[in-house]
C-alpha cells in the first residue's frame, strides 16, 4: 500500500481541472488544498495533469507534500501587470500605491522593482485588499522605494515559493516561469523556485524554465535536496544554494544553458553535497562557469559531475581572504571537459574585466585557499585545434595551499596544472 492510500482521506487532497477535491486551475485552486493539509498537521496535495496558470506563487507549507506528474503537470504565469509607484513605498510599511491600482487585484503576488529595495520578496507580498488606490499587502515591506520614475509595483512573483517552512516537498512539475512581457523589469532577479529560511524541504523531479534570476533560488536555508531537477534558460544561475545554506544537496540534476553559473555555491555553503549532475552550457550570458564557490564554502563533496560546455571554466573558486575561504572541500571523479569559449564570443562589457583575461583551466583557484583535495577527476579537452580553450587542468593562484591531487587523468593543450601560489606545500601531479 502507497503513502498516499494509507493517508486517504484526511492526509491526500487532488486538484484538477475536473474529478478532484479542489476543483480550479489557478494558485488559489492548488493553495486552498495546501492550507487545509496544513491545518491538518501535513500529508500530501496532489496536483493532476493540466495546466495552472498563477497569479502569485504557490506557497509552500510545513509537512505538506505537492506531487504532481512531471511532464503533465505546468504552472504558467498569468499574464503580468505594471503601474508606476506615485507614493514612496517604505520598509517596515504594507501598502503600496501604483499609479493606476485597477490593473491589480487582491490575491496578487506583487514586487517592487527599480527603486533602492531592488525587489520585495522577502517576505513574498501579496495583494490582500485594495482601497482608495492603495494596495495592502500581507507582508512588511524589506526596502525602501521611492517615487523616482523608475519604480514599479509589478505582479512578478517565485512560481513555488517557501517561506519559513520545514519538511515541504514539491515532486514532479514543470515550471514556465517566463512572462509574457518583460519590458520595464529585465533587471528583476528572484527565483523560479524560491526557498527562504526554510529546512529539510525537497525539490524532485521538478523542471524549471524562463526565470528572471535563479531557476531555483535556496537562501538563508538549511537541509535543501534539490534531486533530479532540470532548470535552463534562466537568466543566471541554474541552482543558487543563498547565503549561509549548510547541508545542501544537488543530486542528479540537469543544469544547463542558463546566464551564469550552472551550480553556485554563495556564502556559507557547507557541509554539502553535489552529486551526479549534469553541468553544461552556461554562463553565455555573463561570462560565468560551470560551478563556482567562495565565500566560507567549506567541506563540501562534489563528485560524479559531468562539467563541459561552460563559458569560461568548469570549476572556479572564487577570490576570497584567508578568513572567508572555501576550504577543506574534495572535488572526486568529476569530468571536467571542453570549457571555454572564444574571446570575440565574449560579451563585449566585459572585455576590460581583467579576470576574464585569464586561459580557462577546468578547475580554477584563486584567494586565499587551502586544504583541497582533487582526486580520480578526468579534465581533458577534446575539442580541435584551436577551439580547445580550456587550457590547464588545474590553474593554483597566489595564496592558494596545502592542496593535494591524486590519480586524476589530464589533457589539455597547455600545461595541465599551473601553481602560481608561491606555497610549497602543494601536493601536485
Amino acid at each position: 500500500m502507497s503513502n498516499e492510500a494509507a493517508d486517504e482521506p484526511a492526509r491526500l487532497i487532488t486538484v484538477g481541472p475536473k474529478d478532484a477535491d479542489v476543483v480550479g486551475t489557478t494558485n488559489r485552486a492548488i493553495q486552498i488544498a495546501l492550507d487545509a493539509m496544513a491545518q491538518r498537521g501535513g500529508g500530501t496535495v496532489r496536483v493532476l495533469p493540466g495546466e495552472y496558470v498563477l497569479s502569485d506563487s504557490i506557497h509552500l507549507r510545513s509537512n505538506v507534500r505537492l506531487v504532481g506528474d512531471r511532464e503533465r503537470t505546468v504552472l504558467r504565469r498569468a499574464p503580468m501587470v505594471q503601474s508606476k509607484l506615485i507614493v514612496d513605498a517604505d520598509i517596515g510599511q504594507k501598502q503600496i500605491t501604483p499609479e493606476d491600482a485597477s490593473l491589480f487585484r487582491p490575491g496578487m503576488g506583487v514586487m517592487l522593482r527599480g527603486g533602492r529595495g531592488g525587489g520585495s520578496m522577502r517576505p513574498p507580498l501579496t495583494i490582500t485588499r485594495i482601497d482608495n488606490g492603495v494596495l495592502y499587502t500581507n507582508n512588511y515591506i524589506m526596502g525602501d522605494n521611492t517615487v523616482d520614475g523608475r519604480t514599479f509595483a509589478v505582479n512578478y512573483f517565485a512560481m513555488v515559493r517557501g517561506y519559513e517552512a520545514e519538511g515541504a516537498v514539491v515532486d514532479g512539475f514543470t515550471v514556465d516561469a517566463s512572462a509574457d512581457d518583460l519590458t520595464g523589469i529585465e533587471s528583476v532577479r528572484i527565483g523560479g523556485v524560491m526557498l527562504t529560511l526554510c529546512k529539510h524541504c525537497t525539490l524532485r523531479n521538478v523542471t524549471v524554465s524562463g526565470a528572471l534570476g535563479d531557476g531555483i533560488l535556496a537562501e538563508p536555508s538549511e537541509h535543501i535536496t534539490v534531486e533530479n531537477c532540470e532548470s535552463f534558460d534562466n537568466t543566471h544561475h541554474g541552482l543558487h544554494f543563498g547565503s549561509h545554506s549548510p547541508w545542501a544537496r544537488a543530486i542528479e540534476c540537469d543544469l544547463h544553458d542558463n546566464g551564469s553559473d550552472g551550480l553556485y555555491l554563495c556564502w556559507g555553503v557547507r557541509e554539502g553535497v553535489f552529486r551526479g549532475n549534469r553541468i553544461h552550457h552556461n554562463g553565455y550570458r555573463m561570462h560565468r562557469n560551470g560551478i563556482s564557490i567562495g565565500h566560507k564554502d567549506t567541506d563540501n563533496l562534489i563528485e560524479k559531475n559531468h562539467v563541459f560546455a561552460n563559458a569560461k571554466h568548469g570549476i572556479c573558486f572564487r577570490v576570497k581572504t584567508e578568513a572567508n575561504g572555501a576550504h577543506r572541500n574534495v572535488l572526486r571523479e568529476n569530468v571536467i571537459e571542453n570549457n571555454g569559449q572564444p574571446w570575440d564570443a565574449v560579451p563585449q562589457h566585459y572585455h576590460a574585466d581583467k579576470r576574464a583575461e585569464l586561459l580557462y583551466a577546468g578547475i580554477f583557484v584563486n584567494g586565499v585557499t587551502h586544504d583541497l583535495l582533487f582526486e580520480r577527476n578526468i579534465i581533458r579537452d577534446t575539442r580541435e585545434g584551436d577551439q580547445r580553450l580550456q587550457a590547464n587542468a588545474v590553474y593554483l593562484g597566489k595564496g592558494v595551499s596545502r592542496v593535494k591531487m591524486a590519480d586524476n587523468a589530464m589533457d589539455c593543450p597547455q600545461d595541465a596544472v599551473v601553481d602560481e601560489s608561491g606555497a610549497g606545500d602543494n601536493v601536485l601531479q
